[in-house]
């Protein structure tokens, strides 16, 4: 038997609902810090990109000194109380075990670390079928294809797929000359998803082990 390949999966919008969550705790780190009041519809639009780069786009004045402490406090307020407003997608948790009896499965992340793990226990998703998780700090940003390469060198093994929400997930997939499915769960339209030309479209990652399958 041939080895397994791996699928990558990208996390917020793709495996979890987790736009109020996110929007909310930007929203309190920027009154803590004073900054202007930025409505969901701006921040979502920004999403995609690193928490960093999210408020660097929404402020672009903001100082080097200002910075960090948004961030910090952004990510506090998502671990200690916002993440519970994650939801989870129907069919997702059951259909990574169902892709993990043929492949072996990957998490790739914008998020920091623990930020991925209050996420996945709010979600349903047990953290231990994943092979590897690389959160922002520990990997390039999207769409840098060397992400790919650094969890091919975590498992082991070749990245088949890599699955996910915006064009970031798709430029990072083509970059990487691998196989890429949009999903429809997050932010990005069909349009706009469609324009990066990726492998396939679904709409949700419940679906894909039977597209895998060649049952849909």
């Amino acid at each position: 038997m041939a080895a397994k390949t791996i699928i990558c999966f990208d996390l917020d919008g793709t495996l979890a609902d987790t736009t109020e969550a996110h929007v909310k705790s930007f929203q309190d780190a920027f009154r803590k810090n004073h900054l202007a009041y930025k409505t969901s519809a701006e921040i979502v639009a920004k999403f995609g990109l690193t928490a960093e780069d999210i408020v660097k786009e929404l402020f672009p004045k903001i100082s080097k000194r200002k910075l960090p402490s948004v961030i910090k406090d952004k990510i506090e307020n998502f671990t200690a109380s916002d993440y519970k407003l994650t939801k989870h997608f129907p069919g997702v948790a059951e259909a990574l075990q169902e892709l993990k009896k043929d492949y072996a499965l990957a998490l790739v992340s914008n998020a920091r670390h623990d930020e991925i793990l209050v996420i996945l226990r709010k979600a349903g998703i047990k953290a231990s079928i994943f092979d590897a998780i690389l959160g922002s700090h520990e990997m390039d940003h999207k769409p840098e294809p060397q992400i790919v390469k650094n969890v091919e060198r975590a498992v082991g093994r070749k990245v088949e797929f890599f699955v996910g929400d915006t064009i970031y997930d798709i430029k990072t997939g083509k970059a990487a000359n691998i196989k890429t499915v949009a999903v429809l769960t997050g932010v990005h339209d069909i349009k706009k998803l469609g324009a990066e030309n990726p492998t396939i479209i679904i709409k949700s990652v419940a679906l894909l082990p039977d597209v895998l399958k060649g049952e849909l």
